[in-house]
């Protein structure tokens, strides 16, 4: 997905960050988040994970396309826009209202709702990117797959068991296709929008974990073991925040910004809504380990505590690593430490308790982080140089 050669220098011009209707509707997908963790903490199985991650795509990916629109045309400026969006809300709550129950008997109140909301953001950025013939074309093959995958979502949503499942893979699978054949297209990107609206979302997924940790030490009692755990807990909930914030948001901006052509969308497409994606679900899946560190912080880490607490480590660092390799073409040897560390957490464990083990990644994690720090200011001084 890129941006037209044509309307680079006009787009430039025009860079906004996010307005207040988009920071609204984001309260949407503060619940959805909330709700994502709440499903996966109820069943932590490998099943339960999958469901989970299925779950999570598919409302990112709503997201996503929210975020597409808006960068192309601001949401808020224009009067019919800002009504759709509006009018939207409330059925996009529905959806997230029934994710605890999206596999059971809430499945068709979730499609419906979904199916609603994701071709009415498609018929808004249809309206944008019809009236250019630069951007028809690239839209036309992104929508043929994108439009049939909310309908997909409804007609697994009237399926039981696994059935719902496999169509709804399916579904996720149309809208990546969709990504895919988008590609060589033009589309209009802001590079400050899109950036920042990403942030955003990280923050979103981060406050969930202090919102578990918080709710946890109020539900557990304040006790100075449960104290404890929460400050394990947050501690490293900081220092995931540090290895986002403290250069990311800028560097992605940059590049995005810095990229020409059909290689912006390309560069859009696979460092933001690809790239972004195990970010926030590993800061989702940290969220569900949070909440059993504050309340049992000295008791051992039951085998399901201990993979997800590896998988959020693993994708969250993943992700990062994933970033930065579709950025500049390399990995700092740093993160695959911090990544064959995690792949270790389930064997930790087994023998130490959860505050141990949290603190032990917490420290790994800020050397980590400090060793890139040092390594990205020696290249800016490189560079001045």
């Amino acid at each position: 997905m890129t941006e037209h050669a044509g309307t680079e220098v006009a787009a430039e011009q025009r860079e906004r960050h996010a307005t207040n209707l988009e920071l609204f509707l984001d309260l949407v997908f503060v619940f959805a988040v909330t709700q994502i963790a709440a499903f996966i903490a109820h069943d932590q199985t490998a099943a339960g994970l999958g469901r989970g991650l299925l779950l999570a795509w598919l409302m990112w990916w709503q997201w996503s396309q929210f975020t597409w629109v808006g960068s192309a045309i601001d949401l808020q400026a224009v009067v019919a826009t800002r009504v759709l969006v509006l009018s939207i809300i409330p059925v996009a709550l529905v959806a997230t209202a029934s994710i605890p129950s999206a596999f059971g008997d809430g499945g068709p109140w979730f499609g419906a709702a979904y199916m609603g909301v994701q071709l009415l953001v498609l018929a808004i950025q249809g309206s944008v990117a019809w009236g250019h013939e630069s951007t028809r074309g690239s839209y036309i093959r992104y929508a043929t797959f994108a439009v049939a995958s909310p309908i997909v979502v409804m007609a697994g949503a009237l399926l039981p068991g696994n059935a719902r499942v496999v169509l709804w893979t399916v579904a996720a699978l149309l809208n990546v296709v969709g990504a895919l054949r988008a590609a060589g297209g033009s589309w209009t990107i802001d590079p400050v929008h899109f950036a920042e609206r990403h942030a955003l979302f990280i923050i979103i997924s981060l406050g969930e974990v202090l919102v578990a940790a918080g709710a946890t030490l109020a539900g557990a009692g304040l006790t100075a073991r449960n104290v404890a755990g929460l400050t394990v807990a947050v501690a490293m909930a900081c220092v995931l925040w540090w290895t986002y914030f403290a250069y990311l948001p800028e560097v992605s901006e940059r590049h995005l910004r810095a990229a020409q052509g059909e290689e912006r969308g390309r560069l859009a497409r696979d460092m933001f809504t690809f790239g972004h994606f195990p970010v926030a679900f590993g800061l989702i899946l940290y969220a569900v380990v949070a909440k059993h560190i504050v309340e049992h912080p000295t008791q051992r880490f039951d085998l399901q505590d201990r993979w997800v607490l590896a998988l959020s480590v693993l994708t969250y660092i993943g992700g990062l690593s994933a970033i930065q390799w579709r950025a500049i073409h390399r990995v700092a040897p740093e993160r695959w430490i911090v990544l064959a560390l995690g792949a270790v957490v389930p064997v930790l464990g087994r023998w130490l308790p959860p505050l141990i083990v949290v603190t032990v990644m917490t420290v790994v994690l800020g050397a980590m982080h400090t060793v890139t720090l040092r390594r990205i200011k020696g290249h800016r001084r490189t560079r001045r140089s």
